[in-house]
């Protein structure tokens, strides 16, 4: 391991925050030392929000094989794995949790954690010789790490300099991301893969680089699968289109639930927005229903008996969705056929690119030159074909931050954004929390066979005090939650229904349980829940000396929107 020590931190780096699967390092009592991305988006929170919690308050039950394990599973060299499934959100993405041992230093650290990962990773120094080989790579491999370390990477493929992706990388001192390769071992073993490489620095000095790489012939399969669904999809659309059955972007406005003015002024706007051939650009955080305004629009609009067709652009390699985007031809690549993209199968009706901020700049400007031209050309294809179809955009985070860290070209957000809508975060309308609860509560009642009556006052106090990072999504959920362990005879939601992790993360600026000196039992719930929102007010009023804008920050609203509830409220 000597041969790695230049590396060390640098390399431990690179590794945990470029893999894909999610990795959570605990110390001994469980408490949370750091988080890669994986684990930030299986887990829909930030690295800040959870360093320095324990575990149990972020994932109070962690399942594995049907069973509750509340202590360390299978001691490995300093590492102790933890559970590598936990179902988030009825999916089953991947998470490793990890006890970090203080006496272990940082390589042995690292040799633990990229063995103890899915994806294959190989490391090499600068002169190109690897040094890391991780049992992943020795699985897609077919090979041994003592038969390729300490070779020349070219020695171990029959790759070329020019064509090795690390040598790549290092000479040109920048990552190559999602790049497609087909190559032999010197076994004579075929490997088809997709990988990411980063070269690797120690004071602007390249000392190495670092590959990242998985089974592209299971994200091709993957992948197929997506497109031939997509087909049949394409085709059931027409079948009903001819019937006249019911299509598949089933939401419209009636369906958005809530009567604020801010998400009634919103709805406004997109009904206006609906009645034009305008592409449409919708900003949300996760879980406030751009889907759903974007379906909406879809079905008031002229196109509403055409197909809508919609894709995240987050879940598909970038060399595999220009394909999907814009379609094949045979021989375009190994395994290419002659097959229509999105924008083909949407012909005349409405595309949804979701998470537009993830799809690379370079198939970004792809995208720009046929949103201008009005034209494209299917991957390995010489003629154009017309584009008729309605492009509507889904991103969640603000236009202006995608732009700045260069997720999002300038001049696509032009083109893109022609009507430019912005759906409000729940607790920027905290008079709808309520009618929403009660709304969900009616749905899973019949979903469940359930006679939930309705909640009780604690749970409106904490509701219209909770920040809801997860926003609609996440009230949906902790209704959802309650009403599945509640018991038959139970009929009001009470605080111990709810998920564990919502009262540790309470946001205590909205709502001190030990100031409120409402009794919310002697009200109407409408005037209990003006009561509530003027004593908030008026309280966090008070803790900023009266300084409209600054407790309009600390309440996370704008001033006008503060100044709205004073004057209803008559506060001077």
């Amino acid at each position: 391991m000597t041969q790695i020590n230049i590396l060390n931190e640098k390399l431990l780096w690179h590794i945990f925050h470029r893999i894909n699967q999610g990795i959570v390092v605990l110390s001994s009592n469980n408490t949370i030392l750091g988080i890669n991305p994986g684990a930030e988006s299986i887990l829909n929170l930030s690295q800040q929000e959870v360093v320095g919690r324990n575990l149990k308050g972020i994932c109070p039950e962690l399942v594995i094989e049907g069973r509750v394990i509340n202590g360390p599973v299978d001691l490995i060299s300093g590492l102790k794995i933890k559970s590598r499934l936990i179902q988030v959100e009825q999916s089953s993405k991947k998470i490793l949790f990890l006890e970090h041992n203080p006496e272990k230093d940082d390589i042995d650290i690292l040799e633990n954690v990229i063995n103890s990962i899915d994806e294959a990773v190989m490391v090499c120094d600068s002169q190109g010789k690897l040094i890391i080989y991780n049992e992943a790579n020795q699985r897609l491999d077919g090979l041994l790490k003592e038969q390729v370390i300490g070779k020349h990477v070219t020695h171990v493929y029959n790759l070329s300099e020019e064509t090795s992706l690390l040598i790549q990388t290092m000479r040109l001192r920048k990552p190559i991301i999602d790049r497609h390769q087909n190559y032999t071992t010197f076994t004579g073993r075929n490997l088809n893969i997709m990988c990411n490489t980063y070269p690797l620095f120690k004071e602007d000095k390249v000392i190495g680089a670092v590959s990242i790489q998985r089974d592209y012939s299971k994200i091709k399969e993957l992948s197929d699968k997506i497109i031939e669904l997509q087909e049949q999809l394409f085709e059931n659309k027409k079948q009903n289109a001819r019937s006249g059955s019911k299509k598949s972007a089933r939401y419209v406005f009636e369906d958005i639930m809530g009567n604020s003015p801010i998400l009634k002024h919103t709805v406004t706007l997109a009904k206006r927005a609906a009645r034009t051939n305008s592409p449409v650009l919708i900003y949300g955080e996760t879980g406030t229903g751009k889907e759903l305004f974007a379906q909406s629009i879809h079905n008031y609009s002229q196109r509403a008996s055409a197909p809508f067709i919609a894709i995240n652009c987050a879940a598909i390699p970038e060399n595999l969705l220009e394909g999907i985007l814009f379609g094949t031809v045979k021989g375009a690549y190994t395994g290419a056929v002659d097959r229509p993209g999105l924008f083909e199968q949407a012909r005349g009706g409405t595309l949804l690119l979701d998470e537009i901020n993830s799809m690379s700049l370079g198939l970004q400007a792809k995208l720009l030159r046929v949103l201008q031209e009005g034209t494209l050309r299917r991957v390995g294809a010489i003629d154009e074909v017309l584009v008729d179809v309605r492009i509507v955009t889904n991103i969640n985070i603000e236009p202006a931050l995608a732009i700045e860290k260069q997720l999002l070209r300038e001049d696509l957000f032009y083109r893109l954004g022609v009507v430019y809508l912005k759906v409000p975060p729940l607790r920027n309308r905290k008079e709808d929390i309520i009618p929403l609860a009660k709304g969900f509560i009616a749905a899973y009642n019949r979903m469940l066979n359930k006679n939930i009556k309705n909640i009780s006052p604690k749970v409106t106090e904490m509701f219209l005090g909770y920040s809801w990072p997860g926003n609609v999504r996440e009230l949906q959920h902790a209704i959802e939650s309650a009403m599945n362990i509640m018991q038959e005879d139970e009929e009001i939601i009470t605080i111990e229904h709810l998920p564990r992790h919502m009262e540790s993360k309470l946001d205590n600026r909205y709502c001190d349980k030990e100031s409120l000196s409402i009794t919310l039992q002697e009200e109407p719930l409408l005037a209990t829940m003006e009561k509530v929102e003027k004593e908030v007010l008026l309280k966090t009023l008070e803790k900023n000396n009266w300084n409209v804008s600054q407790a309009a920050k600390q309440m996370n609203i704008k001033r006008q929107s503060l100044q709205y509830r004073m004057k209803k409220y008559g506060i001077k």
